[in-house]
């Protein structure tokens, strides 16, 4: 199953926001709470966690891309219990 990696709400009003780092890539796993990506507004950076484990299968959005909140910017494939 697979499970989007979705943009929080982080208290930036209806502002965009740019995807200004992936700390993981396509095929690396990821545990429950880990910070994989960092999204930001001139002067703020957000660090976005992913809330399963798994493997991250895909990016939607790249590095430097405009995302608002609720945006899907990545996939991730749950890890077998």
């Amino acid at each position: 199953m697979q499970v989007p990696v979705i943009v929080p709400e982080l208290q930036t009003a209806a502002e965009p926001l740019c995807i200004s780092g992936w700390l993981i890539e396509v095929g690396d796993s990821v545990i429950a709470g880990e910070l994989v990506a960092e999204v930001g507004i001139p002067g703020v950076t957000f660090d976005l966690l992913v809330t399963i484990s798994g493997e991250l299968v895909q990016i939607v959005k790249p590095i430097g891309a405009p995302v608002f909140v609720g945006d899907t910017i990545g996939w991730i494939e749950v890890s077998p219990d």
